[in-house]
């Protein structure tokens, strides 16, 4: 398996990091417009796998060697100014117009991760040409783990007996779909009222959508988790295991394709399906909310 990572900096380096720990590339072809900033990240990722029972062979890489990666992750974006996503928005655009064109004819997955999420994913799409289930977004995933922690944090619970949804953009307009989150296999508003615990929805959400700006403010980046997020996509991939995730992906909106996070199936071939889902009438409001805000950047900016 040879996977492509696009820019080195915090996400493209622990990405990297996590391939090689997780043992999920034979080779891994790095890329970034720095060569004297690449060369150190490979140097040093090659040092922290030294120990490791198997090691990928790290490559400094060109875009046309890319090319014949199986999966490309876009890491690169603008340098981070402050937490607001659609900020990246004019230099992402500028990359991607850049390192896409050479991606015409692709055969392999493109997963993005750079900011703002869901609308680079429909420009990496447009620019390729590629069918679109093989441009995925990172999306609403990360977002869906972040209300998993809260729940886990505030309810002081096992982060494992915990289900949680976040679907539309991965921004502020993000859907918190409560109503398709459990607890101990119990829907969440029934292990609430069992255990004699608050209903906090407002707070969650708030919380949620402002947890990467919370990290930023103090860290000026966030890594980790979105960096275990792709592994993860990446792991399903590898493996073919036909995983239901909440995923940037293709959806018709008023006529018109946008990228935007759903429930769907990927596989080694990328993003299959969507599976159908059973939202309350203010959810299905709030997604179609989403749906306007993307289509709007996309179509009148």
């Amino acid at each position: 398996m040879k996977i492509g990572v696009i820019g080195l900096g915090s996400v493209g380096s622990t990405l990297t990091y996590n391939l090689i720990v997780n043992q999920l590339a034979d080779e891994i072809f790095l890329y970034d417009i720095n060569e004297n900033w690449l060369i150190a990240q490979k140097l040093d990722l090659e040092q922290g796998a030294a120990l490791n029972t198997k090691q990928p062979k790290l490559i400094k890489a060109s875009l046309d060697m890319l090319y014949t990666c199986d999966i490309v992750v876009n890491t690169a974006s603008a340098k981070i100014q402050n937490p607001d996503r659609l900020s990246e928005l004019k230099t992402s655009r500028a990359i991607v117009e850049q390192v896409f064109a050479k991606f015409k004819n692709f055969s392999g997955i493109i997963i993005n991760v750079s900011n703002p999420c869901d609308i680079i994913t429909k420009l990496i799409k447009d620019v390729t040409g590629l069918p679109a289930n093989r441009v995925i977004g990172s999306g609403t995933l990360l977002d869906t783990i972040r209300l998993k922690m809260t729940f886990a944090n505030h309810y002081n619970l096992n982060p494992e007996i915990i289900k949680t949804l976040v679907i539309g953009e991965h921004g502020t307009s993000q859907v918190l779909v409560y109503s398709n989150c459990y607890i101990n296999d119990l829907p969440y508003q029934d292990y609430v009222i069992k255990n004699n615990l608050a209903f906090q929805e407002d707070l969650f959400a708030n919380e949620v959508k402002a947890a990467g700006a919370t990290i930023f403010n103090t860290k000026n980046r966030t890594e980790y988790g979105i960096a275990s997020c792709v592994g993860y996509i990446i792991k399903q991939i590898v493996n073919d295991t036909g995983a239901i995730l909440p995923l940037s992906t293709s959806y018709i909106y008023e006529g018109k394709e946008i990228y935007i996070s759903k429930l769907v199936v990927i596989n080694r071939n990328g993003y299959q399906n969507d599976i159908p889902m059973t939202l309350t009438t203010a959810e299905e409001e709030g997604f179609i909310a989403s749906c306007q805000k993307i289509s709007n950047i996309l179509y009148l900016n």
